[in-house]
């Protein structure tokens, strides 16, 4: 898998653990969730340091991806100019 493909699915994983967090922190008044208030504390800090984790490691995987794009295609350019004279 190439490093666009791979930042662009870690970047949607990211997202939908903030959004994970973002529901558990909606539902936190709620009596009848199933849940202690300590343990969704706990799973709110989890996912929401994991998905902004794993979104800031997808930006730097798709910019050094789009860094070695450009530098490859400025090399074929240059040997195809050479080519031609």
């Amino acid at each position: 898998m190439n490093g666009k493909n791979r930042s662009y699915l870690m970047g949607v994983v990211g997202g939908y653990l903030i959004y994970l967090a973002y529901q558990l922190f909606q539902s936190m008044g709620d009596p009848e969730a199933g849940m202690s208030p300590a343990a969704r504390i706990i799973f709110i800090a989890l996912f929401a340091l994991s998905g902004i984790g794993l979104v800031i490691y997808a930006f730097r995987l798709w910019a050094a991806a789009n860094r070695e794009e450009k530098e490859g295609k400025e090399e074929k350019q240059r040997e195809d100019e050479n080519n031609l004279k």
